[in-house]
């Protein structure tokens, strides 16, 4: 069973190599001339941090509450190290973490079901596309995903045992993850069905939950103060919805109807808010309470008409967007798209498939449920929001899970078969 393993992380370390000299830095949408796209912005953001001190994010004279501080300070860290532009150490160590959530997805398989089901799940990531290529980016992905799986883990022997140190110590990781995707917070509601499901006493659940939620709080209070000193607010986490909801409006994200609704959003703006609509484009905060406020206008006045069909956008349509694609942005190896999104229809199929059989099951680990809640959880966390692949690649290993209960559970049929 080791050896398997070690094959595995080994293939898909060699994978991850072979992908960085074949594509060179494809992975990398932005231009460092122009800084266009988030993947340039986070470098950017890291030379700043190094030469002021200071977190900024799409203006470099200013300071940023647009995107959590995670990212930024782990590229400084390689900047400090390897220079200025340390994409080459960057993408390996990204490869090394994807090595150890494979490990991470091996041990959380064992815990739930057994080896077996851990294996198949780690092998089913190491040959999942996405997984490759996103060790290639510079974006949140790979050390958010390290760091939720570590949280996760954590929160199964939390959920197991009713240990305080497991609590603790899945607090911490859950700020840790915080501190790169804000929606990591989203998970105490998985935890907490979970209890329920465990039948948690309310006073157990309510000395967990202040316990863990303290430790995510410690892990997150610099940022907490860093903002309220600066902003002269409570900003807990970013100020950066706004763009991602308002664009979440238009259905199929067809924005073209704009035209034909005829709504003077900066005119509304200006005679009916406070904010600086004049500054829109110069500045985070002002961007992101004018992008909030033509949300509100637009469900106002277009979503309020039509409420059957944009309930059904907002639940159905925006599910299909999360998961309608692999989270791939090169034509990886040269082969074709339509073969890794044929390898992604297959991992859903097959974990949907193996929840199903894990439901039925008489024998089952109750503790298991623990997967589609957070399918659950992260599906529906961006429901109000612009929905597509990226969001939900940290939740895919779920699915390989319930995959490999699949396959080992119809191999255990076929060898009872061959046996009796």
């Amino acid at each position: 069973m080791i050896i398997a393993l070690f094959l595995i992380i080994a293939l898909y370390l060699a994978l991850c190599l072979a992908y960085f000299s074949y594509h060179g830095d494809e992975g990398i949408r932005g231009s460092f001339e122009t800084f266009n796209n988030d993947d340039v912005r986070y470098l950017r953001s890291a030379w700043t941090l190094l030469e002021t001190g200071r977190y900024t994010y799409r203006y470099p004279d200013t300071d940023t509450v647009f995107v959590m501080p995670g990212l930024t300070t782990v590229l400084a860290g390689f900047v400090a190290i390897f220079g200025k532009y340390p994409l080459v150490p960057f993408k390996i160590f990204q490869a090394l973490l994807g090595c150890a959530t494979l490990y991470l997805i091996f041990l959380c398989g064992r815990k739930l079901f057994k080896s077996e089901v851990g294996l198949v799940g780690a092998g089913i990531m190491a040959l999942y596309a996405p997984n490759i290529y996103v060790t290639g980016t510079i974006l949140t992905e790979v050390c958010f995903w390290f760091l939720f799986l570590l949280t996760f883990l954590f929160s199964i022997y939390a959920l197991d045992t009713h240990k305080m140190r497991y609590y603790i110590g899945g607090g911490l990781l859950l700020g840790l993850c915080t501190l790169f995707k804000p929606c990591a917070l989203m998970f105490c509601g998985v935890v907490g069905v979970m209890w329920l499901i465990k039948r948690y006493k309310f006073t157990e659940a309510l000395k967990f939950a202040l316990v863990a939620g303290g430790a995510a709080v410690l892990v997150l209070s610099p940022w907490i103060v860093r903002n309220a000193l600066l902003f002269g607010e409570f900003i807990p986490l970013t100020k950066s919805s706004g763009n991602p909801m308002f664009q979440g409006t238009f259905i199929n994200y067809d924005q073209s109807v704009r035209a034909s609704e005829n709504i003077d959003y900066y005119v509304i703006i200006k005679e009916q808010t406070d904010i600086d609509i004049d500054n829109y484009g110069n500045n985070e905060l002002t961007d992101d309470a004018a992008e909030l406020a033509m949300t509100k206008i637009r469900f106002d006045r277009v979503i309020k008409k039509e409420p059957l069909k944009y309930l059904w956008w907002y639940t159905v349509g925006k599910t299909i967007q999360n998961f309608r694609e692999p989270f791939l942005w090169v034509v990886l190896f040269g082969v074709n798209i339509i073969a890794y999104c044929i390898q992604h229809y297959l991992i859903l199929l097959l974990g949907l498939a193996g929840f199903f059989v894990f439901l039925l099951s008489r024998d089952k680990n109750p503790a298991a449920y623990i997967l589609m809640l957070s399918v659950l959880c992260f599906n529906l966390m961006y429901l109000p929001f612009y929905c597509f692949a990226r969001y939900m690649f940290p939740i895919m290993f779920c699915f390989a899970l319930y995959a490999g209960y699949l396959i080992v559970r119809l191999k255990d049929m076929l060898v009872a078969r061959k046996t009796a």
